[in-house]
Formats: C-alpha cells, structure tokens, sequence
C-alpha cells in the first residue's frame, strides 16, 4: 500500500465512519489533515499534501475551514513546565456551595496566573483545576485566591507523584 492510500489513524476505518456518521462538517480527508498537523504542527501544507495525496490548495482551504470552525484551535510548543523550572503536577479540586454558577468561578479561577486548565467536573467536586507555577508561593497564592471567591466551599490539593501518560492529540 503506497503512503498516500495508507489509512493513518489509531481507530479502525469502521469506527472512523461511525464518528463522521455524527458530524456533517467533517469528512475523512479532514480527520487526516488534523492527524498530520497533530503529530507535527510544523508540517507545510505541500509536505501535508504529498503524505496525503491531495494537492496544496486542498489543503490550505481545509485547514482554513478548520480553523474557522473551531476544530483546530491554535497552534503551540508543548512545554513541559518542570524542564523550565516550574511545577506542573498540581491539580485541585474545587468545591462549590449548593446552586453555585459553576461556569462563573470557572472563568474567575481561569484567569488567575499558573492555571493550565479548569474542567467542570460530575462528581463530589465541581471544578478540577490544572496548574503549572513557578514557585510553592505561586501555588499557595492561587490556592488561597480559589478559597476567597465566594461560592468556593473547599479546596483540595493533590500532587502527581509520576506522570504515566499525558497526551495532547485527540486519538482519532
């Protein structure tokens, strides 16, 4: 099978077609464009192309779209945070009080300096905080922040003792 016929994904061409079955904006030439970009970002769209068998054009119109719509969201280095010094394996989970706007302390958590990400959570918890800081200060300074926002009932910190896996492409 030459490359450019290869099927490149993790999933078999049956489950692929079941998860397009769902969406009407996305076909399979589109799934293989995000693939290639998700395994490197700094692929050209004419190297894109070739791996695919689809010319250049065809490639920057989609990843267009794609951008437009939102399926692609940016473009980044992914950094580890302890290889320049920070502390990364911090999560908290953040209780609220009963009735609490969830997506509103969300948002106040969000915008606080070291958060990675905050995911609203079905659990005991409601909100699971990631955060990437510099010092034990930053940390303790975010962690009190959390406290003082008045729907916020609890926090509780856990620290990663070893990372098993962490991955940041969507496994199609």
């Amino acid at each position: 099978m030459s490359q450019k016929t290869k099927f490149p994904f993790l999933r078999s061409k049956e489950e692929i077609e079941e998860i397009l079955k769902k969406i009407d904006y996305l076909d399979e030439i589109d799934l293989k464009i995000v693939w290639e970009l998700q395994n490197d970002g700094r692929a050209s769209f004419n190297e894109i192309a070739k791996k695919l068998g689809i010319s250049v054009a065809t490639v920057s119109k989609r990843v267009g779209r794609l951008e437009k719509i939102g399926v692609i969201q940016g473009y980044s280095a992914i950094v580890a945070c302890e290889k320049i010094g920070f502390k990364d394996h911090i999560w908290l989970m953040v209780y609220l009080q009963p009735n609490a706007d969830i997506e509103a302390v969300g948002m106040k958590i969000a915008n606080l300096i070291g958060v990675k990400c905050v995911h609203q959570i079905y659990g005991e918890f409601d909100l699971l905080v990631h955060l990437c800081c510099a010092t034990d200060d930053e940390i303790n300074e975010v962690v009190n922040s959390i406290g003082k926002i008045r729907a916020v009932v609890r926090v509780h910190k856990m620290k990663v003792s070893k990372r098993i896996k962490e991955e940041f492409r969507v496994q199609v």
